[in-house]
């Protein structure tokens, strides 16, 4: 039997006397710790002993009720004071708390050393500490099946450790509010906000080693787990122990870490074959048939309609989206490539409000619907010019397509775009990619700079003058005049198709076959 604090009290050779919250004299002592900190808490898990020579304790009234009322919530056992040291005067209000949550508040003898006390505790729960390394080892079994069979079930190896602890068990990723493990396990309402306001009152790198969280429920803590996903071991009260044992759980933590790690790999793989699908699918080297049956059976996605969409490299961090789309259960591939990140995704509204809420007022351009992967080459052209449109007139999501994209600044189509880009700058792309010329980069530079010579100049690093001979070369090609309007409107549209449709890089090489110059430019 777990020794309790009426057990002290009546051991003579301790020479202990109780001071306040006799109505919890009976509260079973799992281990007995001294701690001088004014938050104990941190370092505890319930049912806990603290003896303290006073330093930690507060002076002022307020505080020392604060303090009792901590120790409560967390569930400890009481506190045991050593008398004639450093501890101040304690408080009526500090009394009456303790009585009003029947906390034990134990006086010492100067003479009995605390060592002396730790001892009895250890002595008297010995059989529960062989109990614990039975339950170490049966942690530690259910670590030898996450790392040999491929089959066990999160829900399952969850299941394991629940009935080894006695308690409650999941894993949150604070980033994202969400329960890692078991995936199917709804989120506890009080839980994420509790969590995040907890974490605030420390550093990042000083995580305190137990979290207590009595705002959730009673007995309810947190524990860091050692993976490189940040994430945390829940745990809340069972039906038979008294208290959690945290060291028990500090072993629980590191075989869910193993699992976290097993996961994080096994999404790596996922995301990275993922991305090798939709290269070989914008590349046209898979055919639309065996690229919708990968798909479908290894990335997880239903049944097309799907969609494009295009986001700027430099505004996301990849692998936090992919953990947000994730944690949300939306398939996804992913796809880097000239300066964008492209999304293959099930073209839904509960896809679009996904990615909207992960990426705030992030600029994303979407494309028209994808009935069969083989228009995956269009739609990334569509979605990267949904994105240049979303840019310009300062919208988080526009959809390619909808009113007003294409109409008064763009063309409607990936092929009238092309054929206006062939038409008007083909001779001017084929003289940069033969000559390693900067005519294309020069002219751009030029209308973003409102036609301004010395301006354009400038931004470029060059003599005013070597701008004049590029433009004047310009309109030697295309047979337009920088300075007439109606020309300098038809080179404009020319110049954003093709900054659209990405050709500007390789130029027009390669048009014996259709569409080689937009794959070439995705």
């Amino acid at each position: 039997m777990v020794i309790t604090v009426r057990d002290l009290l009546e051991r003579p050779d301790l020479r202990t006397r109780l001071i306040a919250g006799e109505s919890g004299i009976d509260r079973p002592v799992t281990w007995a710790h001294v701690c001088e900190l004014e938050d104990p808490t941190a370092w505890l898990a319930g049912g806990e002993l603290v003896m303290t020579v006073g330093i930690g304790i507060p002076r002022d009234p307020a505080s020392q009720v604060t303090y009792i009322e901590r120790l409560a919530k967390a569930q400890l056992s009481g506190v045991m004071i050593c008398e004639g040291m450093r501890a101040p005067e304690l408080s009526d209000a500090m009394l009456e708390a303790a009585d009003r949550w029947g906390l034990p508040v134990m006086l010492t003898a100067y003479e009995v050393p605390f060592v002396a006390v730790s001892r009895v505790v250890a002595d008297a729960n010995l059989e529960e500490e062989h109990a614990r390394l039975r339950r170490t080892l049966q942690v530690y079994e259910v670590a030898r099946l996450v790392v040999h069979s491929s089959k066990l079930p999160a829900s399952d190896f969850i299941a394991r450790l629940e009935r080894i602890v006695d308690g409650r068990l999941i894993v949150v990723d604070p980033a994202v509010g969400r329960v890692v493990l078991p995936p199917e396990a709804p989120m506890p309402p009080s839980l994420g906000r509790a969590l995040r306001v907890a974490l605030e009152r420390y550093p990042s790198d000083h995580v305190p080693a137990v979290i207590q969280l009595p705002e959730v429920g009673p007995s309810t803590i947190a524990l860091a787990v050692p993976a490189r996903r940040r994430a945390f071991l829940v745990v809340s009260g069972g039906r038979h122990r008294a208290a959690h044992d945290v060291v028990v759980l500090r072993h629980v933590a590191t075989v869910v870490a193993l699992a976290l790690e097993r996961m994080t790999a096994d999404l790596e793989r996922k995301h990275r074959l993922g991305a090798e699908l939709l290269a070989h699918l914008a590349d046209r080297r898979i055919t639309a048939d065996l690229g919708l049956e990968l798909l479908m059976r290894e990335q997880g996605f239903p049944s097309p309609p799907y969609a494009v969409a295009a986001i700027a490299e430099d505004a996301v961090a990849l692998g936090e989206l992919q953990a947000w789309l994730e944690s949300h259960c939306l398939p996804h591939t992913t796809l880097r490539r000239e300066g964008y990140i492209f999304l293959l995704l099930p073209d839904s509204d509960e896809a679009i409000a996904c990615l909207s809420e992960c990426l705030s007022s992030t600029p994303v351009g979407w494309s028209e619907r994808v009935l069969t992967l083989a228009r995956v080459p269009e739609a990334m052209l569509e979605a990267r010019w949904a994105l240049q449109h979303a840019r310009e007139v300062g919208r988080g999501f526009v959809r390619y397509g909808e009113q007003g994209l294409g109409s008064s600044s763009l063309p409607m189509s990936v092929e009238a775009a092309r054929n206006l880009v062939e038409r008007v700058l083909g001779t001017v792309l084929a003289y940069d990619a033969s000559h390693e010329g900067q005519l294309f980069h020069s002219l751009r530079c030029f209308l973003e700079q409102d036609c301004s010579w010395s301006e354009t100049a400038r931004a470029l690093g060059i003599h005013r003058q070597t701008l004049v001979y590029r433009l004047r070369k310009v309109e030697s090609l295309t047979g337009l005049k920088v300075d007439r309007t109606s020309d300098l409107v038809t080179l404009w549209l020319a110049v954003r198709a093709a900054s659209a449709l990405g050709l500007e890089r390789d130029g027009l090489k390669g048009r014996a076959t259709p569409g080689h110059s937009l794959n070439k430019g995705i």
